[in-house]
């Protein structure tokens, strides 16, 4: 989606922001078809590592990876033709600092895009299982997270706005994630979400836990498959030619 939204070309030079274990960074060097360059930066180079793993697995030449923070990038301005950030921007403090960081290495005329989350109550990947596993425990439920924090319609393209880039859109994207299997989705994620809380438990209170979050998602089955609704924010700017 990012890349199709952002149309990004072979040939171009791109700088995926907050890149992680290499989402969306990989993908975007397979569709650059050996041409141009993907730089991916991490704060965790740990993360970073892994990305690089992968692309040494997929042979993908065109990828190359720093560690770096997006509010402090370490390029010169005018390098890029595209920066890219899939649910990073979440973390800076100051959101348009980082974005202007964005906008000032980017060549004139070059584009940014942030996908964010959207709305928490419109993620049930979020809160089916939070919401399963607190009435489980008889706890409430607590505060939505920050990662949903630029959720409201117009929350982005401020952002950007206020960073400085011209023609900015904002865009809701929804789509739905294929679970193929579903037992060991519910697994993983309860030992990822609440590693502290399930640690140690004994295999009879597991199983009651994860048959709860299991009945939760009940609804989103169709015709035996999981599907998990999904929506999403991006904004697009591009910097003044």
């Amino acid at each position: 989606m990012i890349i199709a939204e952002a149309g990004i070309k072979p040939g171009e030079t791109v700088l995926d922001i907050a890149s992680g274990t290499g989402n969306p960074a990989v993908s975007i060097a397979l569709a650059m078809e050996g041409a141009g360059s993907v730089t991916c930066t991490d704060l965790t180079p740990r993360m970073l590592e892994a990305a690089r793993k992968r692309a040494e697995n997929l042979e993908l030449s065109v990828m190359r990876f720093v560690g770096a923070d997006m509010a402090a990038l370490p390029f010169a301005e005018n390098t890029f033709d595209c920066a890219t950030c899939r649910f990073g921007l979440m973390f800076p403090g100051d959101k348009v600092a980082a974005v202007g960081e964005a906008r000032r290495v980017l060549k004139p005329g070059g584009r940014a895009a942030y996908l964010v989350w959207g709305a928490y109550g419109e993620n049930p990947a979020f809160h089916v299982p939070r919401r399963a596993a607190a009435a489980f425990f008889g706890e409430a439920e607590g505060p939505v997270a920050d990662r949903h924090s630029m959720g409201a319609p117009g929350t982005l393209a401020a952002i950007l706005d206020g960073a400085g880039f011209e023609r900015t859109e904002e865009r809701e994207l929804r789509y739905k994630r294929r679970v193929e299997d579903p037992d060991n989705y519910v697994t993983a994620r309860l030992k990822r979400g609440l590693a502290k809380r399930v640690e140690g438990m004994a295999p009879v209170e597991f199983d009651a836990i994860k048959k709860a979050v299991m009945d939760a998602w009940a609804p989103f089955f169709e015709d035996g498959i999981l599907f998990v609704p999904n929506y999403a924010r991006l904004g697009i700017g591009w910097k003044p030619a």
